[in-house]
């Protein structure tokens, strides 16, 4: 036998062992959260002063949730020498439940997966692993929640909707989190303060929307696909990160809204982020609105981009406005951020996401489907313009945008790449035997990087959520 082919088997005997390693770990965790909400259904039928006449009664007030997904892809490329044009299928989603609490105890599950049905090319570089391409499944969340009228406490596996730390689900299910949880409303009870809320947060590892398992990384180390990747990371890990918040306007409709966070990103960066926004309500149905952001950002501890000589993360600002009317008929806004630019920094001092990079889901105005300021890696600014209309009775959401960056170059990028994004979304009436169904389809066509030339993106979706 050749060296060439003994070496094939050995790889292919190593990714057969992680791969069964990897599933025997996921089973583990299958067994000990039912195992979990098994104790609470029990404690649920037979506890003394719950509000549940009968086990069947408590199963009636559980929540059930999920969607189910299909879904395409295809990236085309232009440049004579790009990488290849990729496409993908892929069916799944997720399914889940919170249970009716017992003593303010509830137990939450939520199941993500994802298959092919054997679809995709078989050259595997023809592939848009994103998707993902081939097959996953993960427990995203299973946890334990404490819900009191004053505080809530969950944990572990979650889905977090921070504006750093996001679910980014467009694809076929969101990232997870392992990490505890807390919310605290002091005020509840005080109406002039009732809008104000503390969150606590400190999260240990990541499961990103194409991976199976949770791991101590994030999106600038290798494994995960999207992200972008720091080669020199294949090896290394982190810590996961701090957070605390203040956030004021829950209320749905308040027209003031504000928010002030401190992210820690052990051993990348820091960041101290602020974002309002203030609706005027005219009475008319024409609403003027306006937002502004802010973000200073410095480097964190033992720094591992700098380890690997990629530069700290950069003492740099970030700044952002947006403006725009909500009217019967269409939504019109048009947004600005800066970055500021530090020299010698990681991408010269641009914003660090490791939750998002690559996913294009940061709370920047600016921010398009294929990519904002995070995934262009440099510091500038950016200008963004887009329209948004429901027509037939909000049956058909359409939107339109624009963004346009003004860059320090950089080796994938010119000084000014563009992206257009068009979005059409069809869901199915209320009243309908399809309630709940959905079709999209997302265009996206972004110019500028050196070595792809025009890139065109489409994302077709059938979608039932329930």
């Amino acid at each position: 036998m050749s060296q060439r082919a003994t070496r094939r088997r050995q790889r292919i005997s190593s990714r057969r062992s992680t791969d069964t390693k990897v599933r025997t770990a996921q089973a583990r965790e299958l067994v000990r959260y039912v195992t979990l909400s098994a104790s609470l259904l029990s404690a649920a039928a037979n506890a003394d002063g719950v509000p549940y006449d009968s086990l069947e009664d408590w199963l009636k007030q559980t929540h059930f949730h999920g969607n189910l997904r299909a879904y395409f892809f295809a990236r085309d490329y232009t440049a004579p020498k790009a990488p290849v044009d990729q496409t993908a299928f892929s069916l799944g989603g997720y399914a889940g439940l919170v249970t009716a609490p017992v003593y303010n105890l509830q137990a939450g599950l939520t199941l993500g997966a994802a298959n092919s049905l054997g679809l995709n090319p078989v050259n595997s570089s023809q592939v848009d692993t994103t998707l993902p391409g081939g097959t996953v499944y993960t427990l995203t969340e299973a946890f334990v929640q404490y819900k009191h009228k004053y505080f809530t406490v969950r944990g572990p596996d979650q889905i977090l909707d921070t504006p750093w730390i996001s679910p980014s689900d467009s694809r076929m299910k969101p990232s997870g989190y392992r990490a505890i949880y807390g919310e605290l409303t002091p005020f509840a009870d005080y109406a002039p303060l009732k809008d104000f809320t503390f969150i606590g947060l400190r999260l240990f590892e990541f499961n990103g929307r194409a991976e199976g398992t949770f791991t101590p990384t994030n999106l600038y180390f290798p494994e995960h696909a999207g992200g972008s990747p720091v080669s020199a990371l294949s090896d290394k890990s982190a810590p996961g990160a701090l957070v605390f918040a203040l956030k004021y306007g829950a209320t749905p409709g308040t027209p003031l809204t504000a928010q002030l966070w401190y992210n820690k990103f052990y051993n990348f960066s820091q960041l101290l982020w602020f974002d309002g926004s203030y609706t005027y309500k005219t009475g008319t149905g024409f609403n003027p609105l306006f937002g502004i952001q802010f973000g200073s950002q410095w480097e964190d501890g033992d720094n591992l981009l700098a380890q690997v000589g990629k530069g700290a993360a950069g003492n740099t600002q970030a700044y952002g406005v947006i403006a725009g009317i909500d009217t019967p008929y269409v939504r019109l806004t048009a947004a600005y951020n800066g970055i500021t630019k530090q020299n010698g920094a990681f991408a010269n001092g641009d914003l660090l996401s490791p939750y998002s990079t690559g996913y294009s889901t940061d709370p920047l105005y600016t921010t398009q489907m294929i990519g904002g300021m995070i995934e262009k890696q440099s510091p500038g600014s950016a200008f963004r313009v887009a329209a948004t209309s429901y027509f037939m009775d909000k049956q058909i959401k359409a939107l339109v945008s624009y963004g346009g960056y003004y860059i320090t170059p950089t080796s994938s990028y010119t000084s000014n790449p563009y992206e257009t994004d068009i979005d059409l979304t069809y869901s199915f009436p209320q009243t309908s035997a399809f309630t709940g169904l959905s079709i999209r389809n997302r265009f996206g066509w972004m110019t500028g990087n050196i070595k792809d030339q025009d890139f065109y993106y489409e994302r077709f979706q059938v979608q039932y959520q329930f």
